[in-house]
């Protein structure tokens, strides 16, 4: 799981409800990001724009950690402070779907991820650590179960063979993949099962 380092009192609250999918540390004054920064490894700082000569002097030392900033206004002459060691600059308010979008297209820069996230209803993939989430609780998963879950959320709609399965599953049995598709549905997922023609369809419907 990626893991967000945030300094901005102001977003705290919403900021661990809607970025669910990611690993959110708090900082709360400069000593707590001199701190966390040192004993942690962070894949993305969230900062408002106040942390701006703790972080810049954290990349004069070498930190190349993806940085984005808030602020309520800017200039020219604060933008180009800005850029001179962040990746992007957010004003206040902030749209949290636009926040999100800017956090996964950071992401996807440095890691070349085509799809990190893939959601399902109230349910959160991550095809990079294979981790399956309930709003903000993680659900068990064999290593079968999350091949199997990330197979259909590629092609939801779209009828799959049963021996196709099974063959992309490499190591289980028809009364495997039933157990499989059953636990699935009981998580929430709707699986259904066309006797006609031997297909497993992964549904949208509400």
């Amino acid at each position: 799981m990626y893991k967000i380092l945030l300094a901005d009192l102001d977003l705290v609250q919403t900021i661990s409800n809607e970025l669910i999918s990611y690993k959110v540390d708090v900082a709360y004054n400069i000593e707590d990001f001199y701190n966390m920064t040192y004993a942690n490894k962070y894949d993305i700082y969230l900062l408002n724009y106040y942390y701006h000569d703790a972080c810049k002097e954290l990349k004069n030392v070498g930190d190349k950690t993806i940085t984005l900033f808030t602020d309520e206004y800017y200039d020219i002459h604060h933008l180009k402070q800005v850029f001179e060691i962040a990746d992007d600059y957010i004003i206040k308010p902030i749209n949290l779907q636009e926040l999100k979008i800017r956090v996964e297209y950071q992401l996807k820069k440095l890691y070349n991820i085509k799809k990190e996230i893939i959601l399902y209803k109230d349910l959160y993939f991550h095809t990079a650590s294979k981790q399956l989430y309930h709003k903000k609780t993680r659900v068990k998963l064999s290593p079968n179960e999350a091949k199997l879950v990330e197979y259909f959320l590629s092609k939801i709609g779209t009828p799959l063979n049963k021996e196709e399965i099974l063959d992309y599953l490499e190591s289980s049995s028809d009364g495997t993949l039933r157990v499989y598709i059953s636990k699935l549905n009981k998580i929430g997922f709707k699986i259904i099962y066309e006797r006609a023609n031997l297909s497993y369809t992964l549904t949208y419907d509400l």
